[in-house]
């Protein structure tokens, strides 16, 4: 039996090892999948995940950034453990809350960078049908962030102590998908949550172009279940403007005028 908590995954191109960020010079991809539904309705962390996958495929200087700051949290953790059993001393912090800021001050800024883009952006799709529009239209993505500077981590000092761990800061951020002033998580329907991370993975592949000088290639994985017919013709006419794969477990879910422009591949 293995256990999946030791198994490394490596990669490599013409044999020569390579780290999973480099991927991204080779093969752009934005993908949507069933499980993406997880964006609106799962934890926090599953939408941190994501929102730093993307800005970090985009900017080296991103991913240096928030791997530099994981380091720190780690590190300034362990501190807060041992001050709280007696082991170190609280100004032992200082130098970690220097790095911390540093890191964090970055971090933020290109979130809300990303965040102004994709609420200033029209998806694609935005163009196809009134109802569409009108729908997309009155869809936003709310940045959440928890901002951390000196004066905040001194203030919060005893509470992180005591905690153990540090409790603000671009590791506690979120957002949201908030439809006419509802948050979709618990007020919106399953088809309305899967338009709106479509939206998202659409204004998400306008500022990859934006940002690369490439566009890239659109993946979709079982798209069309759960979408009634004018949010599906929204859809295909994404895929006639954009190089698209399309993947699906039956082929009866896949609109018929689609097979005329398409090539198609059966796997049995």
């Amino acid at each position: 039996m293995i256990d999946e908590l030791y198994v490394k995954k490596a990669y490599f191109i013409d044999s020569v090892k390579k780290r999973l960020i480099d991927l991204s010079d080779f093969l752009s991809l934005v993908v949507f999948g069933p499980s993406d539904l997880d964006l609106v309705t799962g934890s926090p962390s599953i939408r941190r995940h994501h929102l730093d996958s993307e800005l970090a495929s985009i900017d080296r200087n991103y991913w240096r950034a928030i791997s530099g700051y994981n380091k720190v949290i780690v590190r300034r953790n362990r501190v807060l453990q041992r001050i709280s059993e007696g082991f170190s001393k609280p100004p032992e912090l200082d130098f970690w809350d220097e790095r911390l800021i540093a890191h964090a001050k970055f971090i933020s800024q290109k979130r809300q960078e990303f965040f102004e883009f994709l609420n200033f952006v029209e998806p694609t799709f935005a163009q196809t049908s009134s109802q569409t529009a009108k729908w997309l239209g009155d869809l936003s993505w709310v940045l959440k962030p928890s901002l951390v500077n000196e004066e905040k981590l001194s203030r919060n000092r005893e509470r992180d102590i005591a905690a153990g761990m540090t409790l603000s800061g671009p590791h506690r951020d979120d957002f949201q998908f908030v439809y006419r002033s509802r948050n979709l998580e618990f007020f919106g329907s399953r088809g309305e949550q899967r338009m709106a991370v479509l939206a998202l993975k659409l204004a998400e592949l306008e500022f990859y172009s934006v940002k690369r000088q490439t566009r890239p290639i659109l993946a979709l994985d079982d798209i069309f279940s759960e979408l009634d017919w004018e949010h599906r013709e929204a859809v295909l006419s994404v895929i006639d403007k954009q190089q698209t794969i399309i993947t699906a477990a039956e082929r009866e879910s896949v609109p018929k005028e689609l097979f005329k422009k398409a090539k198609l591949v059966e796997l049995r």
